[in-house]
């Protein structure tokens, strides 16, 4: 018997719209609803106004005035797990997180950032 999983709501946040949609398609894919946001700005206001079960960040926007974007949702919902998406060939971004990241993959692998939302929703509601 199936059990159905309950409805989780990602964010993704990166500037380059054709790279968004990309992995908004992935995540949908796996029955997860997916939001969009383009700046830190926004991706504050749309998690105050839809709350979420995770966010995933994309490198180029991970500092907002000094202050990274993910501690600026942590704000918002401290539980809210931050993943961190880095399209560099050097990994030690990765290694080294910045304030608020819970764990970063190599953005360029939709299977990585997959991978991760299912450990956390895993983790989150015991469905291991």
């Amino acid at each position: 018997m199936d059990v159905k999983k309950p409805h989780e709501r990602v964010l993704c946040v990166g500037p380059l719209l054709p790279a968004l949609r990309a992995l908004q398609e992935a995540i949908q894919r796996q029955g997860y609803e997916v939001l969009l946001a383009f700046t830190a700005d926004h991706a504050v206001a749309v998690s105050i106004s839809n709350p979420c079960d995770a966010v995933i960040v994309d490198a180029e926007l991970i500092r907002a005035e000094g202050v990274t974007l993910a501690e600026t949702l942590k704000l918002v919902r401290p539980e809210i797990p931050v993943l961190l998406l880095d399209h560099r060939e050097d990994q030690s971004r990765r290694e080294s997180l910045p304030k608020g990241v819970d764990a970063a993959v190599d953005g360029r692998s939709h299977g990585a950032v997959l991978a991760w939302l299912a450990a956390i929703f895993e983790q989150k509601h015991g469905w291991g």
